[in-house]
């Protein structure tokens, strides 16, 4: 088994056929596969062996295309990173995970060279466009790439065999690794693409990073798995590509619910018109209700809402074309998952109860990368715990009621709080520090910080956002800071943060808002 087989499979069965277009360009299956061995080449001779790690730091792009597939062909693992990390992000994934090979842009090189020497096992920083002016190894492939063969192929793998570590933040503050195995990846897909009724003539929409294991695997794996095409953007851009979706009649939209309640935003111009969609997916917060309704109503189509985590690999339920669709629920479990509710004792709750949503079956990762107390917290006789609170109805549906505790969904992308107070504290004015979620109609939720400034500090709001934009990514920033005297905590000191999203939600505080 190897997820690059699907590739190879179109390739051979279908390739003059169009598979990407990518700003001006088209590219076949036939081109793709080409390029992605040449990859597969340059890594072979830059001494990358099965289960190397290979990180891939890059904007949506042709060059994540190729690279993604050759790391798997030659049986190496991807690392991806999301593009907009910033370094103190990356370079931690970079070291837990033992990359060998890093490949990214000239814009990130000087970032990555101020770190080299933290990391042992990185061995060579390859970058995508230029060469850059640092001294770390490093070369462009942009012109090596031309000087390999063009011939390889996927090797066979064990279907437990780690296909990709995808980090995800946890409640400790570090990231941990989520492996995915290639049978998790490669099922996963099949069985989400005979639920959303997926074929070859769809013509799909990526605008959200490659790296975002939704889009990873319910775009680019599951469109070259059934031969289909996909438009690929580098960033969403509204109006572009609303626009572009009315022009080339593009068919299936992947999009988190902020994209949604954009969309619904725009002038009634007939070049917005977008009633070419058949299949929109969402997943990843919680989109309201008439929001969805409304979506489904002004450009008729279906949308069809997904529940999973990355260590679902990632989908768990999904809204099924083929039987009723039940608006409040997340969607049916996939085939071959067994879905329960349990309470907090490890009972199996009946229909109709509260509990922790947990899984078995093929979605199950194989664990959390060296961390092996973690991996046995989360998986219990192969149960997934999910740590989301929700319901079964009677004939199997899955009703989402909560989120994992204090996590803050901002406009798809998980963001925990921890990581923010990790930040804020750096910071020389912040005694004390906590972050939880406000919801926001745009965003579904932003961060907001309560902050206990030290005695003799006068910070400002736009001074401490100001030192977090250094450290954090766009969509972690934290949008409001209230100052307070205190942070409410129990008696055993631990920070309670229903209190604070009480202080929020009724605009009561211990001490006055100020700048």
């Amino acid at each position: 088994m190897n997820l690059a087989f699907s590739l190879e499979r179109q390739a051979w069965r279908k390739p003059t056929a169009e598979a990407v277009r990518y700003k001006e360009n088209t590219y076949t299956y036939k081109f793709i596969n080409q390029q992605t061995n040449a990859y597969v080449n340059l890594l072979i001779n830059a001494g990358v062996n099965k289960g190397d790690r290979v990180a891939v730091w890059l904007p949506n792009s042709m060059e994540f295309i190729y690279l993604f597939y050759a790391v798997l062909k030659l049986g190496a693992i991807v690392v991806p990173l999301n593009y907009m990390f910033k370094i103190k992000e990356a370079e931690y994934i970079l070291s837990n995970s033992e990359t060998k090979i890093l490949f990214t842009t000239s814009e990130k090189a000087n970032d990555v060279e101020s770190v080299f020497s933290e990391l042992p096992h990185l061995e060579m920083i390859m970058l995508t466009d230029t060469n850059g002016l640092i001294k770390a190894p490093t070369y462009s492939v942009s012109e090596k790439i031309k000087e390999v063969d063009q011939e390889a192929e996927a090797i066979d793998l064990s279907p437990d065999v780690t296909a990709c570590i995808l980090y995800t933040s946890g409640t400790t503050g570090q990231p941990k690794g989520v492996e995915l195995t290639h049978y998790n990846l490669n099922t996963n897909a099949e069985f989400y693409a005979e639920g959303i009724q997926l074929n070859e003539d769809h013509f799909g929409c990526i605008v959200t990073p490659l790296s975002h294991l939704l889009v990873l695997m319910a775009g680019l794996l599951l469109i070259f798995m059934k031969g289909g095409k996909f438009r690929l953007f580098e960033r969403f851009d509204l109006e572009v590509v609303a626009e572009t979706i009315h022009n080339e009649h593009i068919s299936f939209f992947i999009g988190v619910p902020t994209m949604y309640y954009m969309f619904l935003t725009l002038p009634n111009e007939k070049k917005f018109h977008m009633n070419s969609l058949d299949i929109c997916l969402t997943s990843g917060g919680h989109m309201p209700l008439e929001v969805r309704k409304k979506f489904e109503k002004t450009y008729e189509t279906q949308v069809l809402q997904a529940y999973g985590q990355t260590e679902s690999s990632p989908v768990i339920t999904v809204d099924r074309r083929d039987i009723e669709r039940r608006f409040e629920s997340v969607g049916y479990p996939l085939p071959h998952l067994d879905v329960k509710i349990m309470d907090s004792d490890g009972n199996e709750l009946p229909p109709g109860k509260e509990g922790e949503i947990v899984v078995s079956g093929h979605c199950v990762m194989k664990g959390y990368w060296k961390k092996e107390a973690e991996t046995k917290k989360t998986i219990k006789n192969g149960y997934l715990y999910t740590g989301d609170i929700g319901r079964l109805d009677k004939d199997g549906y899955v009703y989402l009621l909560d989120r994992k505790k204090d996590l803050i969904i901002v406009g798809g992308y998980n963001v925990y709080p921890v990581e923010l107070e990790n930040v804020l504290y750096e910071h020389p004015s912040v005694l004390e520090a906590a972050v939880i979620g406000e919801s926001d109609d745009r965003l579904g939720e932003i961060p907001k910080a309560f902050i206990v400034p030290k005695k003799g500090t006068s910070p400002k709001s736009e001074d401490i956002q100001a030192f977090c934009k250094k450290q954090l990514a766009p969509y972690k920033q934290i949008r409001k800071i209230q100052f307070v005297d205190k942070v409410p905590k129990t008696p055993t000191g631990k920070l309670m943060k229903r209190k604070l999203k009480e202080w929020s939600e009724t605009n009561q505080y211990t001490r006055n808002s100020r700048p």
